[in-house]
């Protein structure tokens, strides 16, 4: 409907959900698997980007605001609410997730209603990019697919930098990786950090092209 970009992240097969700290008290969940011990569930983050501008443009503030809000709903616990009743407009209660055919592995949480703190826009992309991942991932589009909140991934300001990252207003600064907001997941910052490398490498009279070979 707002044409918003959509996107799932950091997926768990056997994964378990946890709470995870933004500071300032400021709470969320994440999602991690582990070697020796796993779920009959798997997990994904589902996020929608937001882009503000004036006269609000920092998404930091922004995103800890939500945090804040979710968290007081909830209680001090994170919220927690089935898809089934996302779609219907009521809140989750602990009877409906136990008659569901999920059990959730992060059960210190509050059944709620998680529109009471997102905004209609973001509830609304979360409904119809799962209805849409549902043609890919059949059954993830049901009524007993549990949603947890606030999930909410933060990123760097993005720094002005030259094609091999190094800094335009700052001498000898290189910036690689997701901290500084030049990538997103494992495998963008591996490559931005070797993208810097060839730049280092250069500055020093050494030609990487050599070491490529």
């Amino acid at each position: 409907s707002y044409d918003d970009f959509v996107r799932t992240f950091c997926t768990n097969p056997g994964g378990f959900v946890v709470r995870e700290y933004y500071g300032d008290s400021i709470f969320g969940v994440n999602g991690h698997a582990m070697k020796k011990y796993t779920s009959r569930n798997t997990d994904f983050a589902f996020l929608v980007t937001i882009k503000l501008t004036e006269p609000l443009e920092n998404t930091t503030i922004y995103g800890m605001r939500l945090a804040q809000l979710t968290n007081t709903l909830g209680g001090g616990k994170p919220l927690l609410q089935r898809l089934g009743d996302i779609i219907r407009h009521q809140r989750s209660t602990w009877e409906r997730i136990r008659r569901s055919y999920i059990s959730p592995t992060l059960k210190n949480v509050t059944p709620g209603d998680i529109s009471m703190a997102y905004p209609a826009r973001i509830m609304t992309d979360i409904r119809e990019g799962l209805e849409a991942l549902d043609k890919v991932i059949p059954g993830v589009y049901s009524d007993s697919t549990l949603i947890y909140a606030p999930e909410i991934k933060f990123y760097a300001i993005k720094i002005k930098t030259d094609k091999f990252l190094r800094s335009i207003n700052l001498k000898n600064l290189f910036l690689a990786g997701d901290g500084v907001g030049v990538s997103r997941g494992i495998v963008g910052a591996a490559a931005t950090g070797i993208i810097a490398s060839m730049g280092i490498l250069k500055d020093e009279g050494i030609d990487y092209k050599e070491l490529l070979k």
